[in-house]
């Protein structure tokens, strides 16, 4: 299969391309950037045959469709997908293409599914949020919903280390998901909280311990309950390290400087959020070094009925965030090509995946989970 690797030498797209290049199935991976220099570096420096690259830039959409047309499968790794995500998809859609991302911005998952009829009407599968939150963590979810009878609430949290490669688009996503306000799932409907609400300690996996999480702006609250029927509580919160940069960034937040209102400097327009995100990607890392434990988890817990006894699965992942968020879409990529994905239109993880053998592929990928099982009499038995 042939594979356009957009965004492909970013700081998690260039996961998915190593791991593409080391499938049997995959015979080509076009890494498409509009930094093409980037995508050279990147290519030569994993240094398989199969590579190529081609400057492209997504806001150029005849390009991007005639491109598209000449490959297998779409893997889409430009962000923010709040920005980007939508013109992707319908040039996929024109092309005919099948699709997969890593899009983690609410707002555009809403509007790219507004465009399942156009997709399922092509015959093609657009997947969308396949990295780890969303991704990996809908997939869990829907693991621990499949062993319940009833399912009542869902919990996703997750904290980033401040030493993870991220790139500006990560940057973006952040500001994006703590400004204004976000979605969660609540008593059985869809709800807009304030994203520096719900403010909690969890303990993840060692070695990250104790952190604090709020709520942040994510679409796990808005596709699962479509597919995990009867569940009254999702929630996505999220959090960075060290904890002292959660203060900075909800203080940013609440002073406008995360957003999207432009603001005239020496004659030119600017918004907030642009300057930040520049001034920031100035000094971050390009890349983490090997050494050292991995800075990032995520904890899931699912609850509901089970033989009429109240239980609750735990789940416990770790891992560090470029390959947690590269190495999902490069599997659904695969699975796309291959034809394992019959469901069409455009769909979130949780509605076309098996999850316990896709995360048996990320657990051969070095990716770490645990389940506990907690069960316990209901009182009103």
């Amino acid at each position: 299969m042939r594979i356009l690797a957009l965004g492909g030498c970013g700081a998690q797209g260039t996961f998915a391309t190593k791991d593409l290049v080391e499938s049997k199935d995959v015979s080509k991976v076009i890494i498409g950037d509009v930094n093409v220099e980037k995508a050279r570096r990147v290519a030569a420096d994993i240094g398989s045959p199969k590579l190529s690259t081609i400057e492209i830039d997504v806001n150029d959409h005849r390009k991007l469709v005639k491109v598209m047309r000449d490959v297998d499968v779409v893997a889409n790794f430009v962000g923010p997908y709040y920005e980007h995500g939508v013109k992707v998809v319908k040039a996929a859609i024109e092309a005919g293409k099948n699709y997969v991302d890593v899009c983690d911005d609410y707002d555009a998952t809403q509007k790219m599914i507004a465009l399942n009829n156009l997709a399922r009407d092509k015959g093609i599968t657009i997947l969308l949020g396949l990295g780890v939150s969303p991704g990996i963590a809908n997939l869990i979810a829907k693991y621990g919903a499949d062993k319940l009878d009833q399912v009542e609430e869902i919990k996703i949290a997750w904290i980033i280390g401040a030493g993870e490669p991220e790139g500006p688009a990560v940057l973006y996503h952040t500001f994006h998901g703590v400004t204004g306000s976000v979605p969660q799932f609540l008593d059985g409907k869809l709800v807009e909280v304030a994203p520096a609400s719900g403010k909690e300690i969890v303990e993840f996996p060692e070695p990250v311990g104790k952190a604090e999480v709020f709520y942040f702006g994510h679409p796990e609250p808005l596709t699962i309950p479509q597919t995990i029927k009867g569940v009254k509580v999702v929630t996505n919160k999220g959090g960075v390290l060290p904890s002292e940069l959660n203060q900075l960034l909800l203080a940013l937040a609440e002073v406008g400087l995360t957003g999207l209102t432009p603001i005239t400097v020496k004659g030119r327009e600017i918004t907030p959020r642009d300057f930040l995100v520049s001034y920031m990607a100035s000094f971050m890392p390009e890349e983490l070094p090997p050494e050292g434990p991995p800075p990032s988890a995520m904890k899931i817990e699912v609850k509901g009925k089970k033989k009429g006894m109240d239980t609750k699965y735990i789940y416990n992942a770790v891992g560090r965030m470029g390959e947690a968020t590269g190495i999902p879409a490069s599997i659904g990529a695969q699975m796309l090509g291959r034809g394992d994905i019959k469901i069409k239109g455009v769909v979130a993880p949780e509605a076309c995946l098996d999850p316990e053998p896709f995360i048996v592929e990320m657990l051969k990928r070095g990716y770490t989970m645990t389940e506990t099982e907690i069960i316990t009499r209901s009182l009103r038995a």
